[in-house]
């Protein structure tokens, strides 16, 4: 049988692992959004992030726009390529 301060202990532990990737989660600034062919554009790390739907005669079309975070931090685009942004330029 194990001492309380041994179960004690394990609680603590695994309620701290749990708060951890809680707070991983909340980090990971990630959107996703589809394009006008359907084709699926996930974003991480962005500052802002989103898309904006514009109107004409011949239809509607679907644009997105990331805004990478200011600290110069990375933000990756996944979508028909890789792109890797940051506050000076994209590659």
């Amino acid at each position: 049988m194990k001492t309380p301060i041994h179960a004690l202990t394990i609680s603590v532990v695994i309620l701290v692992f749990a708060w951890l990737m809680i707070e991983r989660a909340k980090a990971d600034d990630y959107q996703s959004f589809y394009k006008d062919d359907g084709s699926l554009v996930n974003v991480y790390g962005a500052e802002e992030s989103g898309y904006v739907i514009k109107g004409s005669d011949d239809g509607n079309e679907i644009e997105y726009f990331v805004k990478p975070k200011d600290d110069g931090s990375p933000t990756f685009i996944y979508g028909d390529e890789l792109i890797v942004c940051t506050n000076t330029g994209c590659y």
